[in-house]
């Protein structure tokens, strides 16, 4: 007994005002180990060593403490690199972001959890994001308000965000903690998808999601707001994925897509249709063999101003192939899906 009461004295020592961080931090590390080493060991072997805690003076206060305030909102922060700094930035590592991926139009994001060496201020006008994922192909990222005006200090200071430079619209995604184990109780529970190690950046179920599920095919919609694109107006990525779940249910072994149909909704209510052949210029097959296909695409604004808030629509398939089709084609309608519309500052 006396032991223990030893070591939790030194610890508490160690760890003084980072208790509570410590314990939330460790959890989420721990159930993230769990689900990683089964789902996407890749992406748990990217993690690199945390840093060293000695004497009860961190390093990783002495080197975040230059770019990141002891606030007691930053202490998750710094706990987190304490358990594990970043990601290794190997070349054989760099597609897995811990945070997730998508594809769209060839173009490849990836964000990876920077190291304590790697993380940067960034001055976007008034305010200063600290940028602690990043991708370096599409510099999209992931960081905290560091500084901001004193009108939006309660609202943003040390939250998570996505801002776009110039415009100021944003998506706020609390402050790091929460941030950090809401993510890990959703890879945990299943609502993001994993495919060759890679983690879907957009969730599979939640808001801003859709699903279907017509004669044996699931289909699963999911949009977010890019804040790494042009500020005169909002852009959508949307991933869209098809599955054949049942053939016995749907009565053939493959289907190949032959069109889609979208009807995009905008703010004042007014509606536009949108037709075309096949997705992203190809026609993709579901059949036993090969069930899956996904693809990532966009939505906007209109240019004369119109404000997109979301969009529903169908798929149309063949049975068989487009060259030899062996029964009617089937329409798998795609349910409303409202575009998470971002927050913007005045």
């Amino acid at each position: 007994m006396g032991r223990n009461k030893l070591a939790f004295s030194v610890w508490y020592t160690q760890y003084a005002g980072f208790t509570d961080s410590y314990t939330r931090m460790h959890r989420a590390f721990n159930r993230l180990e769990k689900w990683a080493c089964k789902a996407c060991p890749h992406v748990w072997q990217s993690l690199a060593p945390g840093l060293v805690w000695v004497s009860g003076e961190s390093v990783p206060v002495r080197e975040l403490l230059s770019v990141v305030s002891d606030s007691p909102d930053m202490r998750d922060f710094i706990m987190a690199h304490h358990i594990h700094d970043g990601q290794r930035r190997r070349q054989r590592f760099l597609e897995y972001g811990l945070f997730g991926s998508y594809e769209c139009y060839g173009e490849v994001c990836s964000l990876s959890w920077l190291s304590s060496r790697m993380l940067q201020i960034v001055d976007m006008g008034r305010f200063r994001i600290l940028v602690f994922a990043w991708c370096h192909v599409t510099r999209n990222y992931l960081g905290i308000v560091v500084g901001c005006p004193i009108a939006h200090t309660q609202r943003l200071l040390h939250h998570v965000i996505q801002l776009q430079p110039q415009s100021y619209r944003f998506v706020d995604k609390g402050l790091f903690g929460s941030f950090f184990v809401s993510y890990v109780d959703a890879l945990s529970s299943g609502h993001h998808d994993v495919h060759d190690n890679v983690i879907s950046l957009m969730p599979n179920t939640g808001p801003h999601t859709s699903t279907s599920y017509t004669r044996g095919i699931k289909i699963t919609i999911t949009a977010m707001f890019c804040a790494d694109e042009t500020p005169r107006y909002r852009v959508y990525r949307y991933q869209v994925t098809l599955e054949l779940i049942d053939s016995v249910q749907l009565g053939y072994q493959c289907v190949q897509l032959e069109s889609r149909h979208w009807l995009v909704h905008y703010a004042n209510h007014e509606f536009v249709h949108a037709n075309g052949a096949g997705v992203v210029g190809e026609f993709p097959v579901l059949s036993v063999e090969r069930p899956f296909y996904r693809y990532c695409s966009r939505v906007e604004d209109d240019p004369a101003g119109l404000e997109v808030v979301g969009f529903e629509g169908q798929f149309t398939v063949v049975p068989g192939s487009l060259v030899d089709p062996k029964g009617p084609a089937i329409e798998l309608p795609v349910p409303y899906i409202e575009l998470p519309i971002p927050m913007e500052i005045i």
